[in-house]
């Protein structure tokens, strides 16, 4: 068994957990050498929580990229950092594992596939909810011609921990993270254009601001605050559990209120797609359930599906001319997104051993983040928007 070098670029706590830990466990021919982060002390603690004692630790990006020991790069940096980090580890002939979402604009995420056809390696995009259970039994009986060809269809993500995730510090901002539709939708988003099987051509975005944002002061925190014990929202010093199992370290604890906060909390999207096939999106931050629902309507039949991270998942089909049913109840896998975290290492891996050059996923990638980057710019000019075709990913 070939052990295959790995460095991990940015190393907070995504860097940690997925970019580190999850690697490690998943597959026994990952080898990360070696931490690449601007900060030296967050390089320290991120040893200090693997264990990595041996691991090489760069604060310049072309110095790890120089190293021979890293085959391969998993870029767990901030969203807007992706589009240069990601080029430079393309431009060095490097394998990479791109968290998503792939970029901020259209433009960088054609750069970055520019980047890619340049000096093609192995490329891929962290869309891991292709690889749950559920979702690979739903593709199984879309490609079954069980429902028939897609018409219509509605994804849903409530996402009851919005305001503990992103309202506490710098997701809150547009001029950071631009929407919640790039930073959390893209999942989904990517997952509806998966199914449907082509590309967005047009869309309108209905969304708002509705219950997070206010006007306390931007400084303002949960500490200091006089209903840290009765607010929903309020930041404990132990911080919380994320939804992929590792706790928060010193999280962000600015009030959900702030005045700075301007990302929506809730949105609608229409989407219009190139075969004619219609699509509702749906995300809002404040329900009560945390879970993905999604229907999809053919000229055969209906598909509707739930997804939570209990894996408690469900399948019903039913059919335009039958009066029974379909129930299916896909089965759980070990690993974070319903076992597609560990599936989707395990398939990078195997195309970095394999050593031909692939870019696995990555016309959809780049056709969900620009849903949702067309979607925020559709609800400020209150008028759809036309999504530029995806240009053939060839080498």
């Amino acid at each position: 068994m070939r052990k295959i070098g790995i460095g991990v670029l940015g190393m907070g706590g995504r860097g940690i957990w997925f970019g580190t830990r999850a690697f490690l466990a998943s597959d026994e021919r990952a080898h990360v050498v070696a931490f690449c982060d601007l900060n030296p002390l967050q390089m320290q603690y991120a040893v200090e929580k693997t264990g990595l004692a041996e691991v090489k630790q760069y604060t310049d990006l072309q110095e790890m990229l120089a190293d021979p020991a890293v085959e391969a790069v998993v870029n767990c940096t901030d969203d807007p950092d992706h589009v240069d980090t990601a080029v430079q580890v393309l431009d060095a002939g490097k394998h990479l594992y791109l968290e998503k979402p792939m970029a901020q604009s259209v433009a960088d995420c054609d750069a970055i596939i520019a980047a890619w056809q340049r000096r093609p390696t192995v490329f891929m995009v962290g869309l891991e909810l292709r690889y749950c259970t559920l979702c690979q039994e739903m593709r199984q009986i879309i490609d079954r011609g069980d429902i028939g060809s897609i018409k219509q269809g509605i994804v849903v993500d409530n996402v009851s921990v919005g305001g503990n995730y992103y309202f506490h510090g710098r997701d809150r901002r547009e001029a950071y993270v631009k929407s919640l539709m790039l930073e959390k939708g893209t999942h989904s988003l990517d997952l509806a254009n998966w199914f449907v099987g082509a590309h967005p051509k047009q869309v309108f975005c209905s969304a708002g601001l509705d219950v997070f944002g206010g006007d306390e002061p931007n400084d303002k925190r949960c500490c200091d605050c006089d209903r840290k014990e009765t607010c929903p929202y309020a930041i404990k010093p132990k911080g919380f559990v994320l939804d992929y199992g590792a706790v928060a370290r010193e999280a962000e604890d600015f009030c959900v209120y702030a005045k700075e906060a301007d990302v929506d909390d809730n949105c609608i999207v229409l989407i219009d797609y190139d075969n004619g096939a219609r699509l509702t999106y749906i995300e809002n931050h404040f329900t009560p359930e945390y879970s993905r629902e999604f229907t999809f309507i053919g000229d055969k039949g209906k598909m509707v599906a739930f997804y939570n991270n209990e894996q408690e998942f469900v399948i019903t089909v039913t059919y335009r001319h039958r009066a029974d049913q379909d129930v299916y109840h896909p089965p759980k896998a070990a690993g974070g997104h319903g076992g597609g975290d560990p599936m989707i290492i395990r398939e990078f891996l195997d195309l970095v051993e394999r050593g031909e050059p692939v870019a696995s996923g990555i016309e959809g990638a780049r056709d969900s983040a620009a849903i949702a980057i067309a979607a925020l710019e559709s609800k400020k000019k209150n008028l759809p928007v036309t999504i530029p075709p995806v240009a053939p990913v060839e080498m």
